[in-house]
């Protein structure tokens, strides 16, 4: 099926890396004029701290994460990871990968029932997280650190995509995080022709005070669940 018709825009508002993987989904679905990439969000690295070549077990949240640590000093370094292409960038850059779950929550469950994990802990994250990894492993008995590799500078909405919320186009809108979700807030006048899909129940709540065309929420909060929702709306957005 495709769902040009009616020629919704696909709104991506995620870093560029992963906006281009997102997008990659739905080009052969999509008219390319409807496919709108427009990060909320620059990624900037940060230099890399001695402690990285110390520390034999690290753990990754996300790829910026692994993309931050860069190339395995050597291949006896441990990546704990969450999600699968975290895990297959950690292996590609000859970490000792494991994938621990899908989210952040499901990587703690499983470290406190395996309790394997001998010495301590690198958690490598950006500067605005929504758990605080580090101190929930150190409760559970870990001796775990953190080091901020990267930071996620706010950005500017595109001409384009802003030029789409102000001519009332039909949009799908995926967010991925409660701060992407503010951001946009801040620069949007008004979501009314908006088809928001939330990755969690936690940034759906971001949109309260706000009147969408629809909201939803991903099946499964990660990268496969938002997908399937993505592409869920656009179906009944072409059928409207």
């Amino acid at each position: 099926m495709t769902y040009n018709e009616l020629k919704p825009k696909l709104i991506i508002t995620r870093p560029v890396d992963s906006a281009n993987l997102f997008a990659s989904f739905f080009e052969r679905n999509l008219q390319k004029d409807q496919i709108i990439i427009s990060p909320a969000i620059e990624i900037k690295f940060f230099s890399r701290p001695k402690i990285l070549k110390k520390t034999t077990n690290l753990i990754f949240t996300s790829s910026n994460g692994v993309k931050a640590a860069g190339q395995a000093v050597n291949d006896n370094i441990r990546a704990i990871c969450v999600g699968d292409r975290t895990t297959s960038l950690a292996s590609s850059l000859g970490y000792s990968a494991e994938k621990y779950g899908d989210n952040v929550e499901q990587l703690i469950k499983k470290l406190c029932l395996s309790k394997k994990i001998e010495g301590d802990i690198l958690h490598i994250r950006g500067k605005y997280t929504k758990v605080d990894l580090m101190n929930r492993l150190r409760e559970a008995g870990f001796l775990c650190h953190e080091w901020e590799g990267y930071d996620q500078i706010a950005k500017n909405l595109s001409f384009q995509a802003l030029n789409a919320f102000k001519n009332g186009e039909k949009i799908i809108l995926p967010i991925f995080s409660e701060r992407s979700g503010r951001l946009l807030k801040d620069q949007i006048p008004n979501f009314d022709k908006s088809h928001i899909i939330a990755i969690s129940s936690a940034v759906a709540n971001v949109f309260l005070d706000v009147s969408p065309a629809s909201i939803s929420e991903a099946h499964t909060p990660d990268l496969v669940g938002m997908r399937s929702s993505t592409k869920t709306v656009l179906e009944n957005a072409h059928l409207e």
